[in-house]
């Protein structure tokens, strides 16, 4: 078990939770434990309402696995009957309990089970994982894994980093060695599952083939909980959410508190970027528009690829995507060409579709497919537009010298640029402010993008499939003057960033190109009156204006972003500072001394 990395002690559990959630708390909805093998018949129904199975299943439980430092971690497995046909196998890696329909998340938690209708599901599925119910009719496993600490298994729970991919590389490996197995394993998933996948397949495991991420960014910190050197407390929070609900016996990696209590990063927080440069392997990845977690991480992670690659953008969230029948014929389409050999024509798939939305349109679902070679689109073409805060607009003309200001605590101040005629933006947002911030030294930045229509509405797109029985709730969320709960859960409203002040030198050593982070072994607080250049990310744009629509971007103190809601995290992170109590923020437009205030846009050529 590793508790140091490089001069850095890890921090494990927290005062308040010392260890993981117990088995017998209710979150955990912790099963039955022992060896166990039965033949689930064709028909059986695990839950009322669910998808019967369609074929016999093998169910395998709690097979024991020695990882390489001698900890047994423990397996379920559900594959065909029988040994005379070998079938590769389906790896879904997570700490959420690896029972199907069980496990401390499941889809009932949600609102709406976050558009995935119980119809649709066997419940034999772990939580954001391959339903065996649809993949065993098709000749392969699905194996479950409680990683190290997890459930039954042995030790500490680890999150992400080098110790949980040479765990994950070792279960791959002794699946690939059983008798039932054809010798190819692919890993599948969405969120942590796809996160999982990136520090696991760097390992290059002997018998993986494939791997097929689902949303999922692949450095904890730089494209996380501190994405533009941000330590916000949604995003710590949100990890904390998760990680006080890993049930065990045992401690857990505190790696929302290891965010907080080492101002600059060093190797542990290194050892939590996956080499994603490193695999070796085909990838079928699968990415959104408007992930609050996921989004940017994602798209950095293709990027970075080196392997046989493909992108597919989508236009809801990761769960309805994953488990939609269209998309799981497609991704069934790269395993049996990748696992099974068979030649389908996969490898002549485009190596990028994308879904292009429309947000004035928000109940339906609007968006058109584009196709691209690479990604950002190398048909895209810049066009700058300059913030001028006289008139609160974006504009092509070089702008007077003026200033725009807001309180850092509570206000914000927004530029608007009206098309001419209809355009379609996809790629990434460029952007540079020039800023200065009085009676304070450091703040965080907030910039949210969003289409006003022609009637001066904001546009929002659903993130859920659309079913009838939710439309007199939709409704009522897309008509309400202010923000509902769980409104920017259920819509998108457009690409978003956040940078903080005195970590805003950009990363040079783990740069990914196209994409901006924070140097987030530099400190810099600002100085006086100094006015310093901030070049924030953003996460990817692809949407459509039509003619009289405008793009409006909104710059505050304030974080807009809301996270999935799941349980509120009882623990907080300790000695998170609250940076805009104080300060007034000022945008320099026209000619200053470190640079212009603009964005530039990526406009599709020839829209």
């Amino acid at each position: 078990m590793v508790t140091r990395i490089g001069d850095t002690d890890i921090i494990f559990g927290d005062s308040r939770q010392p260890k993981a959630l117990p088995l017998s708390h209710p979150k955990a909805r912790w099963g039955e434990f022992g060896r166990e093998t039965k033949i689930l018949p064709k028909g059986y129904v695990r839950r009322k309402g669910c998808l019967p199975l369609p074929c016999d299943i093998l169910f395998d439980r709690d097979i024991p696995i020695k990882l390489r430092d001698g900890t047994t971690v423990y397996i379920d497995i559900y594959r065909p009957p029988g040994d005379v046909q070998k079938c590769p196998a389906l790896l879904a890696w997570s700490p959420y309990g690896k029972q199907g329909g069980r496990g401390n998340q499941v889809l009932d938690d949600f609102p709406f089970r976050m558009g995935v209708p119980l119809r649709k599901l066997s419940e034999l599925q772990k939580w954001e994982a391959p339903d065996p119910g649809y993949w065993v009719q098709y000749g392969y496993a699905v194996a479950n894994v409680d990683p190290r600490g997890v459930g039954k298994s042995e030790g500490d729970i680890y999150q992400f980093g080098s110790q949980e991919g040479r765990d994950g590389a070792d279960v791959v490996d002794w699946i690939g060695k059983q008798p039932w197995c054809s010798g190819k394993v692919s890993l599948s998933g969405n969120s942590y599952l796809s996160i999982s996948q990136w520090y696991i397949a760097a390992e290059n495991p002997k018998h993986l083939a494939a791997i097929a991420p689902w949303e999922g960014f692949s450095d904890l910190y730089r494209e996380g909980i501190a994405l533009g050197g941000v330590l916000n407390e949604p995003a710590l929070n949100f990890n904390l959410q998760i990680l006080q609900v890993n049930a065990g016996e045992n401690s857990w990696e505190n790696t929302a508190q290891m965010a907080m209590d080492y101002k600059y990063y060093g190797a542990y927080h290194d050892d939590k970027r996956a080499k994603v440069e490193n695999i070796d392997v085909p990838a079928y990845v699968v990415a959104s528009w408007s992930n609050p977690i996921h989004t940017f991480g994602t798209f950095c992670a293709y990027t970075k690829l080196k392997s046989p690659k493909w992108l597919r953008v989508h236009d809801t969230w990761e769960w309805p995507d994953y488990y939609d029948e269209e998309n799981r014929s497609d991704l069934h389409r790269f395993f049996d060409h990748y696992l099974k050999g068979i030649d389908n024509g996969w490898e002549n798939t485009p190596r990028i579709r994308a879904k292009i939305l429309d947000t004035a349109n928000p109940l339906p679902k609007t968006g058109v497919d584009r196709t691209f070679t690479s990604f950002p689109p190398p048909e895209a073409v810049p066009f700058k537009l300059f913030l001028d805060s006289s008139d609160s607009s974006l504009s092509p003309a070089y702008p007077k010298t003026c200033q725009g200001k807001y309180t850092a605590n509570k206000g914000g101040i927004h530029f608007s640029y009206t098309f001419p005629k209809t355009a379609v933006l996809c790629g990434v947002i460029d952007m540079s402010l020039a800023i200065s911030l009085d009676g304070a030294s450091d703040t965080d930045v907030f910039i949210t993008f969003e289409k006003v229509t022609k009637t001066g509405a904001v546009g929002k797109q659903l993130k859920i499939p659309y079913e009838k029985s939710y439309q007199s709730y939709l409704i009522r969320a897309v008509n309400y003057s202010g923000l509902a709960p769980d409104t920017d859960v259920l819509f998108y409203r457009g690409p978003v960033g956040q940078m903080r002040l005195s970590r805003r030198m950009l990363e040079k050593e783990h740069a990914v190109p196209g994409f901006k982070a924070s140097d987030m072994k530099q400190y810099n607080p600002v100085q006086g009156d100094e006015i310093v250049n901030l070049q924030p990310p953003l996460t990817p744009i692809g949407m459509e204006f039509s003619a009289g629509e405008a793009l409006r971007v909104h710059i505050s103190g304030t974080n807009t972003s809301v996270f999935p809601p799941i349980d509120q995290a009882t623990l907080t992170v300790q000695g998170l500072e609250d940076l805009n109590k104080d300060g007034v923020v000022t945008i320099h437009c026209g000619s200053n001394c470190v640079g212009d205030s603009y964005i530039t846009l990526p406009i599709l050529s020839g829209d």
